[in-house]
């Protein structure tokens, strides 16, 4: 059984630290508090976890390479273009990218015959569940802030909807759209809100990935 207990710090775009422990025992994993103590069900990383995080940060086109490196150790770069059919710096790209989120890591090793160094790598399965833990609570402080101005400020727009700006804003233009000149009216943002509260509701009480 392969069994990791990490505990991990990330800053989310707004300056919020968040602090997060995970226990990850093969495909599985649960959050824990500083004790050690399981603070959430236990959950598979499933293939459509996986995909989510690595679709939604790197880009689909990476995703046969984490699915190709999983369960497997310190692959050559050469061997991973080969075997998906791709160009090696097209490869070579998409693991430095897989990289930037700590997806896959990496060691060099000096090539004996050819004296070239080349890089062998490894899924890093144990990140997915806290860059989905991570992706939830970033989008949970976008929308508070969004919410926040749309509390905050009147909104103006034109019949045609080519902008929406606050009032001090319009003010400027003279509460006439700088992209087809008609006028600017006042904008009832009570759907708006609503909208944004029932995001933030359905993220806050997502206990599931």
């Amino acid at each position: 059984m392969i069994e990791t207990d990490v505990r991990k710090f990330f800053m989310l775009e707004e300056g919020v630290q968040v602090d997060r422990h995970v226990r990850v025992i093969e495909n599985a994993f649960v959050f824990t508090n500083d004790k050690g103590e399981a603070v959430s069900k236990r959950q598979r990383i499933t293939e459509e976890l996986i995909k989510n995080v690595v679709s939604e940060l790197v880009g689909e086109e990476a995703i046969p390479i984490v699915f190709y490196l999983r369960g497997k150790k310190q692959i050559s770069e050469f061997i991973i273009a080969e075997e998906l059919d791709l160009e090696i710096h097209f490869t070579r790209n998409l693991l430095y990218r897989l990289l930037e989120f700590n997806i896959v890591s990496f060691i060099r090793k000096k090539d004996r015959i050819k004296g070239w160094y080349i890089c062998y790598w490894d899924f890093n399965e144990h990140m997915v569940p806290y860059l989905a833990e991570k992706m939830r609570l970033s989008k949970i402080a976008r929308l508070k802030d969004r919410l926040d101005k749309e509390q905050k400020f009147d909104f103006y727009m034109c019949r045609n909807a080519c902008t929406r700006m606050p009032f001090e804003k319009s003010m400027e233009f003279n509460f006439k759209c700088p992209e087809c000149g008609e006028l600017m009216h006042e904008q009832d943002n009570a759907r708006t809100k609503e909208f944004i509260q029932t995001q933030i509701r359905e993220l806050e009480n997502k206990k599931e990935f």
